[in-house]
């Protein structure tokens, strides 16, 4: 459970010391003139304006309020629990505590109706609790992240009094809690790619460098071998010239580009539909490339939540490396000015062989054209997946093309 922060007070009532000394005046000089009816009724009203002024002063103190969600790395329509945890650690117990929580629009509870709230993407959870002496009450409600992205809960408004409803205190909880929700994976069959080859022809024309110290076997020689490759003691053996098989020196680089333009000019927006289709095809690319062994990285020309410009990890295979793809595309924020052929082609230069880029973009230009041409004459097999537009290109060895039509989702 994480730390529970300390609520204070921001709103006070400055009305019930002045009704109190009122009423202790009145109630005096009810009884020195021998009103006892009077007296009593004022001595009355003084005792629950006094009830009031006490839960006014300390209703908040010592009292902790957080939430929290669990699991809080979850995939779209993945089941999760937000709990509503109040603590109150005094001996004056709490007859009613109304909690006002913000949450992302994103996040639907089952079974409740939220309302909306004045900030974009959000809606608003109000419930009632009720706690006692030195007790702690929590609310437990089942709930499901409908879309990637990732969010934050809060700010939550706590809102109590006394009994008889003559004063208020109000607190402003910070936000705490978050939920990253990430794209969701599907078979690559599924958005229209070959089930079997789903890169098609995008073999590295520059393959990758072999380790001469670790041979893997031999094979008949075959024209175009080199002489310096020829296994002279296979070939004694089996009387006919024998080429060493060498291992790689290291698994082969699948390089993921995602572009997160949609419109020629930035300012006019994106289309969110196909951004979100195009960025779960890539997290799907992303699964499939750490299933069948590659070393797999990730660029996009946009930034993380509170990041930097650009979205880049480098290719690895170490177990972690899906889980830091997948929150890199939670967290990416689609927003951007910046061309996906300005990132390609500086990226690339630090790739090294045996690499095969492949680039999800809505947008391809004449520009993109010609650095994919160029990358395929420097070795790199391209695989261009052209969403929702024309290639302009055709496919050719090393250079695999893929037009598939998105999935049109509602705009956020």
């Amino acid at each position: 459970m994480e730390d529970a922060p300390t609520v204070v007070p921001v709103e006070r009532e400055d009305l019930l010391p002045a009704g109190i000394l009122a009423s202790v005046v009145l109630g005096s000089a009810a009884v020195a003139l021998g009103r006892p009816i009077l007296a009593l009724v004022t001595f009355a009203v003084t005792i629950v304006l006094a009830l009031g002024l006490l839960w006014l002063r300390f209703g908040f103190y010592r009292v902790r309020y957080w939430r929290q969600l669990q699991p809080d790395h979850v995939f779209p329509g993945e089941a999760v629990t937000l709990s509503l945890v109040l603590e109150n650690a005094k001996p004056l117990p709490l007859p009613w505590v109304e909690v006002v929580e913000e949450l992302p629009a994103t996040l639907a509870i089952e079974g409740q109706q939220l309302e909306r709230s004045p900030k974009p993407e959000r809606k608003v959870l109000r419930t009632l609790l009720s706690v006692g002496i030195a007790e702690r009450v929590q609310r437990r409600y089942p709930a499901r992240a409908t879309r990637r992205g990732f969010y934050r809960l809060g700010p939550t408004r706590l809102t109590t009094g006394d009994p008889f409803g003559l004063a208020r205190a109000r607190l402003e909880i910070e936000p705490g809690g978050t939920l990253l929700v990430y794209p969701e994976i599907r078979p690559l069959e599924s958005f229209g790619l070959p089930a079997e080859h789903p890169l098609g022809d995008a073999t590295p024309l520059r393959p990758l460098l072999e380790d001469p110290l670790r041979i893997q076997g031999v094979r008949p020689y075959q024209p175009g071998d080199s002489p310096r490759q020829i296994h002279w003691r296979a070939t004694a053996r089996l009387g006919e010239l024998q080429t060493r098989l060498l291992e790689r020196s290291a698994a082969p680089v699948l390089a993921l580009f995602l572009d997160v333009n949609t419109f020629e000019h930035f300012w006019e927006g994106i289309r969110p539909g196909e951004l979100e289709w195009a960025i779960s095809l890539t997290a799907s690319l992303a699964s499939w490339g750490i299933e069948q062994g590659y070393q797999v990285g990730l660029w996009v020309n946009a930034p993380l939540v509170g990041g930097e410009r650009f979205i880049r990890i480098r290719p690895g295979r170490h177990p972690h490396q899906l889980r830091h793809l997948l929150e890199a595309l939670a967290m990416l924020v689609p927003h951007t000015g910046h061309r996906i052929e300005q990132l390609l082609s500086a990226e690339a230069r630090l790739l090294t062989g045996g690499v095969t880029i492949v680039l999800v973009t809505a947008l391809v230009t004449e520009n993109l054209r010609r650095t994919l041409l160029a990358l395929r004459q420097q070795g790199y097999g391209i695989a261009l997946i052209a969403v929702g537009t024309s290639a302009g290109l055709l496919p050719r060895r090393g250079l695999a093309i893929f037009e598939l039509e998105a999935e049109r989702a509602p705009a956020a």
